[in-house]
């Protein structure tokens, strides 16, 4: 670990902001007064002893919103962190910045840093929180970055349109031809199958994730607002390492000594000082495994590979969470150097991830749970599964909004028909379980179809699930509850007593539903006294499908549009068009399938001048540069696209291939995406269970 030295101040009140030594540097180097007339005072205080001797707008605050979160290793879905700690910092650090010439990306190693907490904040039971940030400090960070070349630039992240831009080739658009139909997405330039499963292969799951949520089509006029603000969401790169020389990685890592957690110099210093001509002793606490990036590379002012940066200000957070129930808050996001682009207009929302150790919560901001006299199960995340049949069927277990099919098979229908969507993930069961005053305890009982009906198990109870529940106590220090049950599933239904409730309130069960197998749940709550069932609901079912689709490709090629068809190798394959090329045509026969199939689309990818022409298809419709199908009932569940594609013979050599996309119309109801807040609730499109399959191949002009 770099040296580091850290000063903590708590103040939530703006007004009761004193400077600490940093601050008042900052503060004192924008006025003419010495810093330390400054250091210690409040705000308010020195705004009424130098009304005259300091530009009193200095003095003022800048509101920072933002969300604390944690990604979801089975699901990729960000889960919100709720009652963490977070600290704003004031930030001097020095990097060593490593500009690797092959690469559009850059990193930083921190070598020293110094900070002061400047503002706190807790988050709420949704992981937001709101903080007020001095606005002296910004402009410090401003004219900073302002007053060096391209440094606006080296500190900015990367996002998603920069992630899309790096792996597309810009191409000249071809002249718009006029025709029915909306415009496509801004980023149409490739296939949207092999635009995602390239982004897959480069950056990782996550990041296709965000991507695939993009592809859904937008008719003209339709505003964009919602795309560009996916589109300009970070791309959170941390697990990508910066590309080292070898001879840097061979070398080996210091320990740390006994009397101190600062490492002795990395061997790599006296290469790199001599590279740099500064005294490897500068670099003391340099470790080439912690790293910060990475960030855009500045490509119009010359930049050496390795450069020493120093004393770069910044405003950085650190988050704060008690995730063992000790009463002692661990952190669990740190090091957030240049997360923020600290500008002088309004300043978005941060989103922080927090670490694997943060502890989460499935659901937040849950509507009140309408209980009345008899024990119910109202709700599953954000989701009615009680009394509202034009959102849920609680016969069934299906969303009757979500996911609707289109009678037509094609991606956008004017009329679309009957929804039957299942559920996916956690499923957290909100409801009634306070009806009864003789019961102690409550008990969720299940059976089971994997025929959707037919035939059922016996009544079984939920057992071995635990969650967690949180609250304030009267000082206003967070407290943690697991709830537990006995060997017969049944929970205690009165909590731990206190000056504030247990959130989420109303919380029956977080049921993992991915640890059971898919079908058909009908789920009934109990009341009793840990022996004796007392009372109990009406049962609600849930069908689950966490299931993913499956597809295939066959790939044939012919020189001629009627055949003979023949298809290519399956390892490393290679398609010859003669030594003198000739046209070529591809049959692309692709077949995607789920349990409860939403759509699937097929695309295919040209070779820098070279592109294909579609010939003839089948099986679906055209649309934003892909081929799509559009489950068109209930029952449609497979569905086979076949496109017969032209490469003209001036096409260039090289790399081709087709993409394709098969989506699920299984979605999770906890409202991360936002589904309950569209009009009306639920009536959406989610794909939350794609697939990317692919097919690549050369093509070259030899017999």
């Amino acid at each position: 670990m770099p040296r580091e030295t850290r000063v903590t101040k708590t103040n939530a009140d703006p007004a009761k902001f004193k400077l600490g030594k940093a601050s008042a540097a900052r503060l004192a180097a924008l006025t003419d007064l010495p810093a330390e007339r400054l250091a210690g005072q409040t705000l308010a205080d020195i705004a009424k002893k130098y009304p005259f001797e300091i530009d009193l707008t200095l003095l003022l605050f800048r509101k920072v919103c933002g969300r604390v979160v944690k990604t979801d290793p089975v699901t990729g879905v960000d889960q919100p962190v709720p009652f963490a700690t977070v600290q704003v910092e004031d930030t001097d650090c020095s990097f060593l910045g490593f500009f690797p010439v092959e690469s559009p990306w850059s990193w930083y190693f921190p070598i020293l840093c110094h900070r002061e907490v400047i503002a706190t904040a807790q988050t709420d039971e949704c992981g937001n929180f709101c903080v007020w940030i001095p606005r002296f400090d910004i402009d410090w960070v401003l004219r900073f970055r302002l007053e060096r070349r391209c440094f606006p630039i080296l500190f900015e992240r990367p996002d998603i349109r920069d992630i899309i831009d790096h792996l597309i080739p810009e191409r000249i658009p071809d002249f718009p031809r006029p025709g029915p139909g909306p415009d496509p997405a801004p980023f149409e330039r490739i296939g949207r199958g092999e635009l995602v499963a390239k982004v897959a292969e480069s950056f990782g799951r996550d990041i296709a994730t965000k991507v695939s949520r993009l592809q859904i089509p937008a008719g003209f006029g339709t505003s964009s607002a919602a795309i560009d603000a996916e589109l300009a969401a970070p791309a959170l790169l941390d697990h990508i390492r910066p590309p080292l020389p070898a001879e840097l990685r061979s070398l080996p890592v210091p320990k740390p000594t006994r009397s101190s957690k600062v490492a002795d110099t990395h061997p790599a210093a006296a290469t790199l000082g001599h590279q740099l001509a500064i005294n490897p002793e500068d670099l003391r606490g340099l470790d080439l495994r912690r790293y910060i990036g990475p960030f855009k590379r500045c490509f119009d002012v010359l930049v050496p590979v390795w450069s020493p940066i120093i004393d770069v200000p910044d405003i950085t957070f650190r988050v704060l969470q008690d995730t063992n129930g000790d009463g002692v808050e661990e952190q669990i996001y740190g090091e957030g150097h240049f997360q923020v682009r600290w500008n002088a207009g309004p300043i978005p929302p941060v989103t922080l991830h927090a670490a694997p150790n943060a502890r989460t919560s499935t659901i937040c901001g849950a509507p009140p749970v309408p209980c009345g006299n008899q024990p119910a199960i109202v709700l599953a995340g954000r989701l009615p599964v009680t009394g509202d049949p034009a959102t849920y069927d609680s016969a069934t277990g299906y969303a009757v909004r979500t996911n609707r099919s289109h009678p037509s098979g094609n991606v956008v229908d004017p009329m679309p028909g009957a929804a039957q969507s299942p559920l996916r993930g956690v499923l957290s069961l909100f409801g009634c379980n306070r009806t009864d005053a003789a019961a102690t305890h409550y008990r969720l009982v299940y059976r089971y179809s994997a025929d959707h009906g037919a035939t059922f198990t016996p009544p079984t109870p939920f057992v071995g699930l635990s969650w967690p529940l949180y609250r304030l106590n009267g000082s206003g220090v967070g407290e943690w509850h697991v709830a537990m049950a006995d060997g017969n599933g049944w929970y205690p239904i009165a909590l731990p007593p206190g000056p504030n409730p247990w959130l989420p309130q109303d919380l029956l069960l977080d049921w993992p539903s991915y640890n059971m197998p898919g079908g058909l749940y009908s789920v009934v709550l109990e009341l009793g006294d840990a022996t004796t069932t007392s009372s109990e609901s009406d049962p609600v079912a849930f069908t689950v499908d966490n299931s993913a689709p499956t597809a295939s490709f066959l790939v044939e090629t012919s020189a001629s549009s009627s055949g003979p068809w023949v298809p290519i190798d399956t390892i490393c394959p290679v398609v010859r068009r003669g030594s003198t090329p000739h046209d070529m045509y591809f049959r692309v026969t692709f077949t995607g399938a789920a349990l409860h199939l939403r759509s699937l689309s097929l695309a295919a990818s040209g070779c820098g001048s070279g592109d294909f022409a579609v010939f003839s298809h089948s099986g679906g419709s055209f649309f934003g540069g892909a081929y799509w199908h559009w489950h068109d009932s209930p029952g449609d569940n497979s569905q086979t696209l076949q496109v017969i594609y032209r490469l003209p013979a001036l096409a260039a050599q090289g790399t081709y291939s087709f993409g394709g996309t098969v989506s699920s119309r299984s979605f999770s109801p906890s409202g991360f995406d936002g589904g309950h807040l569209v009009v009306p609730p639920w009536q959406y499109d989610p794909d939350h269970a794609p697939i990317y399959p692919s097919v690549a191949f050369s093509v070259f002009n030899a017999d």
